[in-house]
């Protein structure tokens, strides 16, 4: 098999999974003597989710509520008339049941619509109930069997682009920190990077979720020790871009309250312009290349941003003043005052 047939079936794998799933699951209840046999497909089809972690969440969900519906209409059956009001009576103990055992509420759907099903058929098709409990499992587990063993999703490729996209964006936003320190911190000019800094954030929120989906997804993935290797070095690197992000977000915001004192001279300003600039080039260089190297440029540039030595010992209290200071500024005054009169 060339390897552009094999690429194209394992990349197009979210078009030929549900139909060879439900086509395999009509079979198999029709096997097992089902007289029903298209609720099999019909769960399979529901059950094709986007990751492995969705779809074994959504068969779990589906067969418990399924089973749990069926045996509650069961009992009930015998003693009520097939009516409106006897549908919403069952439906109400169900959803009060599913609540008092705090189970998620996807469940209440699956158990409704057994419910329902089953109160209508039952009285003219015995079989029905059996039928939907066998099939519903039939359905399930060919679905994900299909999602787990034949090319499961892989979101890691997709979480390495957003994740090199958003270093790349970081890089430049060093660059455009640089440029507005470099201009005094005009505060003109604050808003406008405080916007692109919001944006910046749905980038990183993007690129976590895309790398979480990616872990849920190989946490069921059988055949993926290589897969898991990548995905735990990414995880670090995602660790890495987080703390670029709060480190540059923590340097603007001291940096502007530097400029308000009045006491930013235009050296300091310059030399704090330089180093933003120097920062975003060890970013490029960690995102483009095998990583920073201790010798070379990267050296000098970790070297230009040691502290003077005269600053050492200052460098700690100063930071811990600066968080705490933030911390009274974002919890002091006025909001501190409602909080206290709306808890008296």
């Amino acid at each position: 098999m060339s390897d552009n047939l094999w690429y194209t079936i394992k990349s197009s794998g979210p078009l030929w999974k549900m139909p060879l799933a439900a086509a395999l699951s009509w079979e198999a209840a029709k096997w097992a003597g089902s007289s029903h046999p298209y609720l099999a497909p019909l769960t399979a089809i529901l059950s094709v989710q986007a990751t492995v972690s969705q779809s074994m969440q959504f068969a779990w969900q589906r067969v418990l509520g399924t089973t749990a519906g069926v045996l509650l209409t069961l009992c009930v059956t015998p003693w009520l008339p097939l009516n409106g009001w006897s549908l919403g009576l069952c439906l109400l103990v169900a959803a009060l049941a599913i609540r008092l055992m705090k189970l998620d509420h996807a469940l209440v759907t699956q158990v409704a619509l057994s419910i329902l099903l089953v109160l209508f058929f039952q009285h003219n098709m015995p079989s029905y109930s059996l039928d939907r409990i066998r099939d519903t499992i039939i359905g399930a587990v060919l679905a994900v069997l299909a999602q787990t063993l034949l090319f499961p999703p892989d979101s890691i490729q997709s979480a390495k682009q957003k994740m090199t996209r958003f270093a790349d964006h970081l890089a430049g936003h060093f660059i455009k920190a640089g440029q507005w320190v470099e201009q005094g911190c005009p505060p003109s000019e604050a808003q406008t990077l405080k916007w692109s800094w919001q944006a910046l954030f749905q980038e990183l929120h993007q690129a976590t979720t895309e790398l979480d989906q990616a872990a849920r997804s190989l946490r069921y993935h059988p055949f993926a020790a290589k897969k898991r290797d990548l995905l735990s070095r990414l995880t670090r690197q995602m660790e890495q871009l987080r703390s670029g992000y709060a480190n540059l977000s923590d340097m603007i915001r001291v940096l502007g309250q530097w400029s308000r004192t009045g006491h930013f001279s235009r050296e300091h300003q310059q030399q704090w312009a330089a180093h933003l600039q120097e920062l975003a080039q060890v970013i490029k260089r960690w995102h483009t290349g095998p990583g920073i190297s201790t010798d070379g440029s990267s050296g000098a540039v970790s070297l230009s941003l040691q502290a003077p030595a005269h600053l050492e010992q200052e460098q700690y209290p100063l930071a811990l003043y600066m968080n705490a200071g933030q911390l009274l500024q974002d919890f002091g005054g006025e909001s501190a005052f409602s909080l206290s009169r709306s808890n008296p």
